[in-house]
């Protein structure tokens, strides 16, 4: 890069800083740096196949387990799978944030486990210990090591939204659903393009529908 490239880089970050202030120029460019590592391993995945990407993951694991140890690895792994947890609940994509309001207009209450304590298989074990109701629904639900959209747990039930980054990952989001189904979990998947059209509302309906008449 040239130096007045350089120079006219630094004035433009000046520029969105100056507009965003410190805390949003940091969230700007945390942003930016997910974005561009979901856009790497999105182009790895794609020159790798799903198979080879898979194989490439493990190697990398494995490697780090060899350096760090089984234990610190796991530690890891988990907490970095809580902070994503987390992080979708807070900045659910476009699509998300529609399912979550069109649940909310049908009447459901919305629950945003921040503390991690929930697992549905845990709940499925002891469900009298944190007792639900028909119109609760959980946002990024823990099932195993797996986080769902939207879980109900009262009709064992997720929805997922397959949209966007999803059209990349086919092959390991068809195995991620068979895991949630042996977990004795019903899954609804929904595409962008079917929530905009209003497929969830019917849905929600007719779950509601089924509650009343119960």
């Amino acid at each position: 890069m040239s130096a007045p490239q350089s120079a006219g880089g630094r004035v433009r970050q000046a520029q969105i800083r100056a507009v965003l202030g410190e805390s949003g120029y940091r969230r700007y460019q945390q942003a930016l740096g997910r974005a561009g590592g979901i856009a790497r391993q999105a182009q790895l995945r794609a020159s790798l196949g799903e198979t080879g990407y898979g194989a490439h993951q493990r190697a990398l694991y494995q490697r780090a387990v060899q350096k760090h140890g089984a234990v610190k690895m796991r530690a890891i792994l988990t907490d970095a799978h809580e902070r994503r947890r987390c992080g979708r609940i807070a900045n659910p994509t476009p699509a998300e944030a529609l399912l979550h309001w069109l649940a909310l207009a049908a009447g459901l209450t919305l629950h945003a486990d921040l503390t991690g304590s929930f697992e549905w298989s845990a709940y499925r074990a002891a469900p009298t210990r944190r007792p639900f109701t028909a119109t609760d629904a959980l946002i990024e639900a823990r099932v195993l090591s797996y986080a769902c959209d939207l879980l109900l747990p009262a009709y064992a039930l997720v929805i997922e939204v397959v949209g966007g980054v999803h059209a990349l990952t086919a092959e390991r989001d068809e195995a991620r659903i068979a895991v949630l189904r042996t977990q004795g979990l019903s899954v609804i998947t929904l595409t962008n393009e079917q929530l905009y059209r209003g497929e969830a509302d019917q849905l929600f309906a007719d779950l509601l529908e089924h509650r009343h008449a119960a």
